[in-house]
């Protein structure tokens, strides 16, 4: 039987948030670790509209202004040991705070007044702020993220009609060092002796495999005689230098 869209929710957040944050540990996705970057800042952007208050964290989401926990300055060890979804403060279309709860936070007896409960039961939905539609589409996500990301001088250069996609693709892996080398999956626990495939002599990394190898250098050396230029490299960066020249179409 297929889940309701409800269901695969409640499952979602329930395997990859621990009270409001995203689990640290890593997932068997090629997704997961760009979601869990961007978790905070859809956070930070979007409210929840109250339904049947199942998926709503009652002190850490945004359902109610700024998270409860922080406008009542209720430490997270503390919130945390009281119920926490939003359904356990209510009943059918009235709140039904916890007398033990209301005598530590007297202003909770305010969401009679403040907030009033939907009468036809429906699922929670989780709005984005900065459209007049609520909804996150993929163009709305592009737009936002563009504007928060400097312009770097070689992103013209590298994705060009005249080059194949793989080789653009592998320069922009090694611009951003997302190359699989050695040197960076040591540090998600891949820890093998190191040692470059094409001089079997130093380490492998992303500046050696490209700029240090004996084999590069004698590349880079017959490259620079063809344009007759002297070509030194102190960082990954310095590549760009040679697209500076007056070199026609």
């Amino acid at each position: 039987m297929l889940h309701s869209e409800e269901h695969w929710a409640i499952i979602l957040r329930s395997r990859i948030l621990r009270g409001s944050n995203c689990i640290q540990h890593h997932i068997f996705s090629s997704l997961w670790s760009g979601m869990k970057n961007e978790y905070n800042i859809v956070k930070e952007n979007t409210t929840w509209l109250v339904g049947d208050g199942k998926l709503i964290n009652f002190w850490f989401d945004h359902w109610h202004g700024e998270p409860l926990s922080e406008t009542l300055n209720v430490p997270a060890d503390q919130a945390n040991s009281f119920p926490p979804k939003l359904c356990s403060y209510f009943h059918d279309t009235h709140w039904r705070i916890p007398e033990d709860i209301l005598q530590q936070f007297p202003s909770l007896s305010l969401l009679n007044s403040q907030v009033i409960l939907p009468t036809v039961t429906k699922p929670d939905k989780l709005v984005w702020n900065l459209n007049g539609t609520g909804i996150l589409t993929l163009k709305e996500a592009y737009d936002f993220k563009k504007h928060h990301f400097n312009k770097v001088p070689w992103a013209k250069i590298i994705w060009s009609k005249d080059i194949p996609p793989s080789k653009s693709m592998l320069v922009w892996r090694l611009m951003l060092n997302k190359l699989p080398t050695d040197e960076n999956l040591t540090p998600r626990g891949c820890l093998l002796p190191s040692m470059c495939s094409l001089c079997n002599r130093n380490e492998e990394s992303s500046f050696h495999l490209f700029f240090e190898c004996t084999y590069v250098i004698n590349l880079w050396r017959w490259f620079a005689s063809l344009i007759n230029k002297q070509l030194h490299f102190q960082s990954v960066t310095d590549m760009w230098t040679i697209c500076n020249g007056s070199w026609n179409p």
